[in-house]
């Protein structure tokens, strides 16, 4: 919950907001995401680059890995840049890695001081497990769906096909109606209060707070969506976005030539 309420106030344009964001990101040690989520996931989001968008065939065990160290890598290199833009070196406080990372740092340290090292392995392990699920519902949000290349090798624009969709009410409600993700890419500083159920979206069989779990479970989270994926490109498994890894095996299966 922490996770996506960063989230949300991460994308908004008042400073006290973004700044709150990173606050709240600092209990899972995950404060690089306030700079990779904005600037490098909402640009790459649905393309092979974006290490957040989950691939056909890849099951969430092989995605954390590439998730979680592609991520860090994206924002580190993401804030490096726009250093080097405004004539500084990466390593000061401006960057908005390093003091989120800060925070964290902050937080972890005073609740030791009050409570003692006995504290630290519950703070590792709460950290792991939330971020965990933050990588859960990336892995779900965006699986095997690809932004195709124009006649100018350009990706196109992103659309509300390249998001799945829920319109849960429940998990709507406690997750700040995160599942309606294609409005949220299409307006990512809107206010989740007025996010819309848009035409043209894929839709998830149910709410996040059923799929989450299952994307532990591959077999049955393949059962469960990749023939929603083929349906979505009706049949042509070349438009979708593939692992690397599984690529022979699918095509082979799915009779692309």
């Amino acid at each position: 919950m922490g996770i996506n309420t960063a989230h949300e106030m991460g994308h908004k344009r008042e400073d006290l907001e973004r700044w709150l964001s990173k606050v709240t990101l600092a209990q899972t040690l995950y404060g690089h995401f306030y700079i990779e989520h904005n600037c490098g996931h909402h640009v790459r989001v649905s393309t092979p680059e974006d290490p957040a968008s989950a691939r056909f065939g890849e099951s969430f065990w092989m995605f954390l890995p590439r998730s979680v160290f592609g991520s860090l890598r994206s924002a580190w290199e993401l804030e490096k840049t726009r250093m080097q833009r405004l004539g500084k070196s990466p390593w000061n406080i401006e960057n908005d890695v390093l003091n989120a990372w800060l925070m964290s740092v902050v937080l972890f340290g005073a609740l030791t001081a009050v409570f003692g090292w006995r504290v630290l392995p519950f703070l590792i392990i709460q950290a792991a497990y939330g971020a965990s699920l933050l990588e859960s519902v990336n892995f779900l949000e965006h699986y095997g769906l690809l932004r195709q290349k124009t006649s100018s090798g350009r990706y196109e624009r992103c659309a509300p096909v390249h998001s799945w969709n829920s319109d849960h009410i429940v998990t709507n409600v406690f997750l700040y109606h995160l599942q309606r993700h294609s409005d949220h890419h299409a307006n990512p500083v809107r206010r989740y209060q007025t996010l819309r159920s848009m035409d043209g979206a894929p839709n998830l069989p149910s709410g996040y707070a059923t799929l989450i779990g299952l994307t532990y479970l591959p077999p049955l989270w393949r059962r469960l969506m990749d023939h929603r994926v083929i349906e979505h490109y009706d049949g042509d498994i070349t438009r979708v976005n593939i692992d690397p890894r599984q690529r022979d095996k699918v095509l082979a299966r799915y009779g692309a030539c």
